[in-house]
């Protein structure tokens, strides 16, 4: 028991965020500094909408295998878009993480193996409240009754959203300093309001803000990021009505291809998977491959360390890092590039 929980506690803050970042969620840290990238932000590159906003954010922004990658807490890269299926070089991918100075990479792919995974995607059709599941129109139809959705304001986020986001964090369970930290909570809503891809709609209930999301456009693509909501309004159902007027409208519009609602988290969600899917998304599977430093796979990636893990897991069960760490670890173990041929 002692080694798995020491294993926990030195590993776990470098690793954990490999699968807390499914929807974009998670804060900078300053051991990863931002640092211009000139072509990486340009308009025409995949991923640059989304990168533009998470350098302004602090995040450092680097290309490479041909994608472009963000840091996330604990010096691990993730490419953008989210979308976008990689099968990067085995030998190019690992001078990426070492010059990039990263613990490893985290990456979808339909050719490398790796975990089972995939984005809740809704492509572009019709669309109205019988495309929802019959247990949540009469939690759209309450909610369309007891809010309305609108922009939040600049002044409304730093104020109320600040709100929101104890509240939502405080019920679930987590604590993120980007969206916690006054300081932090500031910079993210500069960012959002200095890229014009990035929109923030929201449910009022007169002038108090009840939920919130956060979405970036990307080319032909709506990427819903993050979404807080107020515990005392939830029994009017306000995330039912942000998620259906939001995606409702987005089908609507003739130069948008699809919404992505996030990756499918790499640990125990069912309550938020079924919330996806009853709103009309699809899963569309992938791997999720996970490639570590060399230097931290020969330490991590195999029996001994693995075998630590699960024993610490027996004895924390309802320890969401631990589940965390062990999931990291065996998309380690089992990521995997494609046989040559």
């Amino acid at each position: 028991m002692n080694s798995g929980n020491s294993l926990q506690q030195s590993v776990t803050p470098m690793l954990h965020s490999t699968l807390s970042e499914t929807n974009f969620a998670g804060p900078g840290t300053a051991e990863t500094p931002s640092r211009p990238v000139e072509d990486a932000v340009h308009p025409h590159i995949p991923g640059s909408a989304l990168a533009r906003f998470l350098e302004l954010r602090g995040r450092r922004i680097v290309k490479g295998c041909g994608a472009l990658w963000y840091t996330v807490p604990g010096r691990f890269l993730m490419s953008l878009p989210y979308e976008a299926m990689l099968d990067p070089e085995p030998g190019e991918l690992r001078r990426l993480i070492r010059d990039s100075s990263a613990f490893g990479a985290r990456f979808p792919s339909s050719e490398w193996r790796g975990l089972a995974s995939g984005l809740y995607l809704l492509r572009r059709r019709d669309y109205d409240i019988g495309s929802v599941h019959i247990k949540h129109r009469p939690r759209v139809r309450r909610g369309l009754q007891c809010f309305e959705v609108r922009p939040a304001t600049k002044a409304q986020l730093l104020d109320q959203g600040y709100e929101l986001n104890l509240s939502t964090m405080a019920r679930q369970g987590r604590y993120d300093p980007e969206f916690g930290e006054r300081r932090r909570w500031e910079a993210l809503v500069e960012a959002a309001f200095a890229c014009s891809e990035v929109t923030i709609p929201a449910v009022f209930a007169g002038t108090r803000l009840a939920a919130y999301m956060i979405t970036c456009r990307e080319h032909k693509w709506l990427h819903i990021l993050h979404q807080m909501s107020r515990q005392e309004d939830l029994p009017n159902f306000p995330n039912h009505v942000l998620t259906y007027t939001v995606t409702s409208q987005a089908v609507k519009d003739e130069t948008l291809d699809a919404v992505c609602y996030g990756y499918v988290p790499l640990f125990s969600a069912d309550g938020l998977h079924e919330y996806k899917l009853r709103f009309g998304y699809e899963v569309v599977p992938h791997f999720s491959a996970i490639q570590l430093h060399p230097v931290l796979d020969a330490v991590l990636n195999c029996g001994p360390a693995r075998a630590a893990v699960r024993t610490a897991r027996c004895v924390q069960r309802g320890n969401q890092q631990l589940e965390t760490l062990q999931t990291v670890l065996e998309g380690a173990r089992t990521s995997a590039p494609p046989a040559k041929v």
